[in-house]
């Protein structure tokens, strides 16, 4: 068994070319619970989609009203199709539990 505390970082071409989509949501007061409820199943959904390679959930430690959903992907193309997609099913999903609509920055992977 290889001691993870002397992995190198990776370095290989494996990394490159995918995007990391990183969405803030405000919860509304007193639905912070939903807003997750719901930023988990668009998660598991993006999951199953052709170039998803992870979706996490997660809070903002300074801010109880705040929730992020960081994605990574293949490809920007791939993100676009999911996007294009689901965008109307993510946004109403999750309406009743923001105060506005969400703002998501695409990162390239280098």
């Amino acid at each position: 068994m290889t001691d993870p505390t002397n992995t190198p970082a990776r370095t290989s071409r494996e990394t490159t070319g995918g995007v990391i989509r990183i969405a803030t949501f405000v919860a509304k007061e007193g639905r912070m619970a939903d807003l997750v409820e719901a930023a988990h199943g668009n998660a598991t959904t993006a999951l199953t989609q052709a170039g998803c390679l992870s979706a996490e959930v997660a809070t903002v430690p300074d801010d109880a009203a705040r929730a992020i959903v960081i994605s990574r992907w293949t490809s920007p193309e791939a993100l676009a199709a999911y996007l294009e997609w689901h965008q109307g099913i993510a946004h109403s999903s999750m309406a009743d539990s923001t105060v506005t609509t969400p703002t998501a920055v695409h990162y390239p992977l280098v």
